[in-house]
């Protein structure tokens, strides 16, 4: 059976601020559980009031002769954090401790917070110290940590798969996490040299892990917006189809008979679809832009944060007497994680940035059709009015001309043969005779009676060019995330 001695575990754990100090399923919610599961002082209750800035002095508990703790508390930027810590006393009785007695320190689960929606994740971190430290490989090292993780907390949902291992002042330890999971857990073989060590980076420590938090989070969310932009731009792509067919039937109005051989359609209506859908789709692309800009908010906050993240390596770094490349086991995140969190994003933004596109052409498109066929409605009203106006006027002037030479009465009688036309008949033939010439002959000149056949050519053309701006480039960063957690780098 393996054994170690004087087990700690460590919990790092963060949320964004919010304004009730009696937020359910809160880390505060967390610690005072913890506490009045562990500390014989039922009296006290924890909130944001006692939150400052380093971390505060240690609230401690003992609970038995193998196990005691403490809680501390810290304010960071926007957010709020709580260390706590359960372990057993370094005493004589807690050396040589069967691995399985860990399952004291997570009673029901109370080493981890529930998940809510200003939740930011927990970092756990266990040290234990071991007789055989210089003998046992790398293998049993790693069996140890498995079976750390088994005992601590035995719903396999809660737990995190391996993820990597390293090694920190030549001691190994081992990290199991998921880009998909708030949690992450070290397990930290340790001896008196380290835990002073340790004992001098507790605030830069507890920064780094919130920062690392604030990234893991920002792609977490990003995976979701991913998911959300996708349900609209599939929206999109049924509002733009369910247009092609009405930009196909007013863009057919007016073609030749031997092509324009479907049914019948009401242009005024056909117009009025149009621009219905028009404002939807402008609609649904400002939700969708929306969408996006999340999706950019969130590959800043990566940024951003990795490079407060690298400053507390440097920190660290300092304390230690190291420089930033012998903190692999930190390191490691930025280099690997980190940087495939920002070319998944970027791939994401280069796909969805097409559907912009998409959108621009297909609200061109349909409002140059309504503008077009509204200019042509009204452009042949005025023509119609010009033709009739000057047919009725060249009437006007034929009829004053000869008017003068009406002289016989006219007597409404059964013609008879050889009766010549009635000068005020002639003279009203004379006057329809020059409306119908006239009217023909600027309705010849302005091109009223001429198919407008380019409108037409247009709007096939424009159909044609929208179906293919429907076909989106595959994203060739869309790898699955599970990829990146089921690979066991330097393993």
């Amino acid at each position: 059976m393996l054994k170690i001695d004087h087990p700690q575990i460590y919990i790092y754990s963060y949320q964004l601020s919010s304004e009730s100090k009696t937020e359910a399923n809160s880390i505060w919610t967390w610690a005072n559980n913890f506490w009045q599961h562990f500390s014989p002082d039922k009296s006290k209750v924890f909130s944001q009031a006692n939150l400052s800035y380093p971390l505060t002095r240690a609230e401690k508990f003992t609970h038995s002769n193998q196990i005691n703790g403490s809680l501390k508390f810290c304010r960071l930027d926007d957010s709020e954090g709580i260390l706590g810590r359960i372990g057993s006393p370094e005493t004589e009785e807690n050396k040589d401790l069967e691995i399985t007695a860990l399952k004291q320190f997570s009673v029901n689960n109370l080493l981890v917070a529930d998940s809510h929606e200003n939740w930011l994740g927990q970092t756990i971190l266990i040290t234990y110290k071991s007789k055989t430290y210089q003998q046992p490989s790398k293998n049993d090292f790693r069996q140890v940590a498995d079976e750390c993780l088994k005992h601590l907390f035995p719903e396999v949902s809660v737990r995190p798969p391996f993820y990597h291992a390293d090694e920190l002042f030549d001691s190994p330890i081992f990290e199991y996490s998921s880009p998909k999971k708030e949690i992450q857990v070290f397990v930290y073989l340790v001896d008196d040299d380290i835990e002073g060590k340790l004992a001098k980076i507790v605030q830069p420590l507890f920064e780094l892990f919130y920062h690392r938090h604030k990234i893991t989070k920002a792609f977490i969310d990003s995976r979701r917006n991913y998911a959300l932009l996708k349900e609209r731009y599939l929206e999109i792509e049924q509002t733009i189809e369910s247009l092609e067919t009405k930009i196909t039937e007013v863009t057919r109005i007016g073609l030749p008979t031997e092509v324009n051989s479907g049914p019948s359609v009401n242009i005024d209506e056909s117009l009025k679809y149009l621009k219905i859908k028009l404002k939807e789709l402008l609609r649904e692309s400002l939700n969708y832009e929306r969408a996006l800009e999340y999706l950019e908010d969130f590959n800043n906050t990566i940024s951003i944060q990795v490079y407060n993240y690298q400053e507390k390596l440097l920190q660290i770094g300092d304390k230690w007497q190291l420089s930033p490349d012998k903190l692999t086991t930190f390191k490691f995140f930025v280099d690997r994680s980190c940087r495939y969190f920002q070319e998944q994003i970027k791939g994401d933004l280069g796909y969805f940035k097409h559907g912009t596109d998409l959108i621009k052409i297909a609200v061109d498109l349909v409002g140059g059709i309504v503008e077009i066929e509204q200019t042509e409605s009204d452009r042949s009203l005025e023509k119609t009015i010009q033709i009739l106006g000057a047919g009725l006027g060249a009437g006007g002037i034929v009829v004053s001309a000869v008017s003068a030479y009406v002289q016989t009465p006219l007597v409404i009688r059964i013609p008879q043969a050889g009766d010549r036309i009635h000068p005020a008949i002639a003279s009203l033939l004379w006057s329809l005779l020059a409306v119908v010439i006239v009217a023909g002959v600027v309705g010849l000149i302005n091109g009223k009676w001429k198919i407008n056949g380019r409108l037409r050519l247009l709007g096939r053309n424009s159909v044609s060019q929208l179906r293919a701006s429907q076909s989106p480039p595959v994203n060739p960063t869309s790898s699955e995330v599970e990829e990146l957690s089921n690979q066991e780098p330097g393993g």
